[in-house]
């Protein structure tokens, strides 16, 4: 009995069917990274980040693919200089025979399965809507909240200290969410009536002029922010590739990238 076969392009097609390539920013480097675009694939491992330890993990789970987040090659390299972080890290993969696939900003616009959207169904927003502005996503409170509170509702929710920059005298209806570092966010969601936005990374003149207009910019960190899109990504592939008989187990990695202290 012939068995379908999924490769490195299969699963890049898909990806690029869910969150288009050509839609990534210009600084951003998205897209295929490492490996053979024919490399036969039956264990796929999804990752915020590339780090030696998911490296491992993954070659314990006879993986032929990484999907990340964040691109392991985001500026151009000039030498292999092994003794270098990301060097090493495509001579492991190399030494693995495991290819490595980016999602980024292309990902991050994605209604379905972005960072922002992740975290909204998290917190069960309701409402769940787009802006004009493709990183933003805005959905409603279930209960109007007080500022404080809801600041404690998003760190029991991602389980890690939130940062709360600014007062509002009123309650919050409407959430705000930009999943990773976007606080230049913040003029957007105030004008699609947001009362609040959270994010993963706040830059102090954005957190200045919010403050002094009472809009609130909530920081959960880049990772807490971002990492619940993995299972959802996980999901939906596997789910794709169930559909067309391809014989592939997705996982999604132990590792974090790093502890917060």
């Amino acid at each position: 009995m012939h068995t379908k076969q999924t490769t490195v392009q299969t699963v890049l097609d898909w990806l690029n069917q869910i969150a288009p390539f050509d839609t990534q920013e210009e600084f951003d480097n998205a897209g295929f990274q490492v490996g053979r675009l024919g490399t036969p694939v039956s264990n796929i491992l999804l990752t915020l980040d590339v780090t030696e330890e998911v490296i491992k993990e993954a070659a314990e789970l006879k993986c032929e693919l990484i999907i990340s987040h964040h691109p392991l090659i985001f500026s151009p390299l000039t030498n292999l200089d092994l003794s270098k972080h990301v060097p090493r890290l495509i001579s492991l993969l190399i030494k693995h025979q495991i290819s490595l696939i980016a999602v980024h900003t292309n990902i991050d616009q994605s209604p379905d399965y972005s960072a922002s959207v992740a975290v909204a169904r998290q917190l069960q927003l309701k409402k769940l809507r787009n802006t004009d502005d493709p990183y933003l996503f805005l959905g409603e409170l279930s209960d109007p909240m007080k500022p404080d509170a809801l600041a404690r509702l998003i760190g029991d929710t991602l389980d890690v200290p939130i940062r709360q920059y600014g007062e509002h005298e009123g309650l919050v209806h409407t959430l705000a969410i930009a999943g990773g570092a976007y606080s230049e966010g913040f003029l957007g969601a105030q004008q699609a009536g947001a009362q609040a936005l959270l994010t993963g990374e706040v830059k102090h003149h954005h957190a200045l002029e919010a403050a002094a207009t009472s809009f609130i910019i909530y920081d959960g960190g880049h990772y807490a922010t971002e990492v619940t899109m993995l299972a959802p990504l996980a999901f939906g592939l596997q789910t794709a590739l169930n559909q067309v008989e391809y014989p592939v187990r997705v996982h999604v990695t132990r590792c974090r990238s790093y502890h917060l202290r």
